[in-house]
């Protein structure tokens, strides 16, 4: 996040609105999105730090959750990071300060799970799973990295990470020491990937900055970090950037730490805070882009054994397209202009754009927000949570934003840019993103501080849903009101070996001259891990005229005139199969046809 001092700046020489916060023409929605966490039993209230006075950074940053699927029962189960409150000493020597005084966790939070009954209604089982960690977390991510085939978390944490692993039948234990993942940095992003083709999924994590509390600024004091005139806390800036993490997977349960062999240590730490890993370039192997605070973004291109060199100046991916840095809280990844390329979108601060990166194709981006008319309002919201997601099930991908300021303290003196703030999703129409929050249903109307944002169809209707974490409060959980008649989710599997979610794998449908491109990706958003499941919207179309799937080894399969409307599984090497409703009386699958 910027600095109060370079956001008073900002204030007061971006007196134009940027070019791509010129107004918007009206639109209409073609989708609808209803709030129904209450309803479907989501009640657990996120609490990060004091709720009146963030006196530090810790305490405003927030935390992400997953949409994954615990026991195999073929729909998503979610899990909410929680992290905690702080305390002021108990005993003060004479003479001191309180304020000088170190301030210790008062509570560390309780993560929760809540299981799903296939129709998109939970309960929550935290205690009887064991994944109920108490720790101050801040990000997930849902992975096989040990290929048993069910989908352990990795929680990123102030402190030491930790790793439940999953026995299979969606109950936890914590085998952080086991597997010796367990970095001891303040992580945010993360994200599972096979770096060096050898079949296993190997570990990034992206770490923020080194928070001793005691030994960091007393940021309540006006002297020290003024937001307009107001005591705030302070940073990133002036605060010591941890370096990032690389862990690569031995293949027996066991991950050993090679960050500096990487290639990922070469040059100063960033203050990571998005990751996502995708293939940039084509080139067969999957690349890590990391959206870092206040400094430029990284692109780490792999060279297929694991070793990594940051590309993101000669991308075009490091900066804005002023040539600055910013704050890059949230990092989307998608097929935005249907060219089969992967793009890209960074969230960032109050008074700037969250900047759209258009893949050019050999490893080159531009970037084009500019093209886009976001409006004032995206200009003055702080974004975190993102993804492009096709949510009209059209085949193009729309975009989500999930706002919320970083400081209270924006009530006090700057009511246009309040803490409490709406998310925002973009309709893509004739290749632009037009601002459809108003006409997007009621779900959108609610105002928050909002953070991580995870993608997926809850409810089994084959359209994707979003849940969207609130600071001091109970997430949204917002139910996409379409019937997803005319969309297609597709399951991709490797029954051998240890990547058994095809974590990597791409698929590419064609459709009406279209080339619609997907990634199976674990981690991305802010601190989310979303649906596994690759989705398609077909409307106006009869049916996917080609689907091409590349596997993580290079291998492809080909299948002709695939009809949506339905969820598919397919396990390499073999053919497409429809899968029945989570809440159907019927188990197993059908043969779905149409492969060649």
């Amino acid at each position: 996040m910027m600095t109060p001092a370079l956001l008073c700046s900002l204030v007061l020489v971006q007196e134009a609105p940027s070019p791509a916060a010129a107004p918007a023409a009206p639109a209409s929605s073609s989708f609808s999105f209803v709030d129904e966490a209450a309803t479907r039993g989501v009640t657990g209230v996120l609490t990060c730090g004091d709720r009146v006075k963030r006196r530090y950074l810790l305490e405003c940053i927030g935390c992400g959750c997953a949409l994954f699927d615990k026991d195999g029962d073929g729909d998503l189960d979610l899990f909410l990071v929680d992290a905690g409150t702080l305390a002021p000493p108990t005993e003060v020597p004479d003479g001191v300060d309180p304020l000088d005084v170190d301030w210790k966790p008062k509570k560390d939070g309780t993560c929760r799970l809540y299981e799903n009954d296939g129709t998109g209604r939970f309960t929550d089982v935290t205690e009887s799973s064991g994944a109920g960690l108490h720790v101050w977390g801040q990000g997930v991510t849902a992975a096989d990295p040990d290929g048993d085939g069910d989908l352990d978390l990795y929680v990123t944490c102030w402190g030491p990470n930790r790793f439940l692993r999953n026995d299979g039948s969606g109950k936890f234990v914590d085998a952080t020491r086991e597997a010796l993942i367990g970095d001891p940095h303040w992580s945010v992003g993360a994200a599972f990937f096979d770096a060096d083709g050898d079949d296993d999924l190997d570990l990034y994590v992206g770490n923020y900055l080194a928070m001793a509390v005691a030994r960091d600024p007393k940021c309540w004091r006006k002297v020290d970090c003024p937001f307009l005139d107001v005591p705030a806390a302070c940073g990133p800036k002036g605060m010591v950037p941890e370096p990032d993490s690389f862990f690569r997977n031995l293949g027996d349960g066991t991950f050993r730490e090679v960050s500096e062999r990487s290639g990922i240590r070469d040059g100063e730490p960033r203050y990571a805070l998005g990751v996502t890993a995708f293939d940039h370039d084509q080139d067969g192997d999957v690349d890590v882009y990391v959206g870092n605070d206040s400094r430029a973004n990284s692109l780490w291109d792999n060279d297929g054994r694991g070793r990594f060199t940051d590309l993101a100046d000669l991308a075009g991916v490091a900066v804005s397209r002023d040539g600055v840095a910013q704050a890059s809280m949230g990092v989307a990844c998608g097929d935005l202009d249907g060219d089969g390329l992967f793009d890209l979108a960074v969230t960032n601060f109050s008074h700037d754009d969250n900047t759209v990166y258009r893949n050019e194709g050999g490893g080159s981006f531009v970037d084009v927000t500019a093209r886009f008319p976001f409006g004032p309002k995206a200009y003055l919201s702080l974004g975190w949570g993102t993804e492009f997601a096709d949510f009209d099930d059209d085949g193009d991908v729309d975009y989500f934003v999930a706002n919320g300021h970083v400081y209270p303290e924006a009530d006090v003196r700057a009511p246009e840019l309040t803490w409490k703030q709406q998310n925002r999703v973009y309709q893509q129409e004739r290749r632009t993103l037009l601002d459809v929050t108003d006409e997007a249903g009621s779900g959108m109307q609610r105002r928050a501080s909002f953070r991580g944002a995870a993608f997926g169809d809850l409810d089994g209707d084959r359209d994707l849903d979003v849940v969207v974490m609130a600071m001091d409060e109970a997430p949204s959980v917002l139910i996409n009101q379409g019937d997803g008649q005319e969309a297609l989710l597709l399951e991709l599997r490797q029954p051998s070996g240890m990547n058994r979610f095809a974590v990597g794998a791409r698929a590419v449908a064609e459709v009406g001259g279209r080339k619609l491109a997907r990634q199976v990706r674990a981690g991305g958003s802010f601190g989310c891990s979303s649906d596994l499941r690759l989705h398609f919207g077909l409307r106006g179309a009869a049916a996917i005229d080609a689907l091409t799937v590349t596997w993580p080894d290079g291998t492809t399969q080909r299948f002709e005139k695939v009809a949506g409307g339905r969820t598919l599984r397919l396990e390499k090497g073999g053919e497409l199969v429809e899968v029945a409703k989570p809440s159907g009386a019927a188990s197993g699958a059908a043969p779905a046809g149409g492969a060649r």
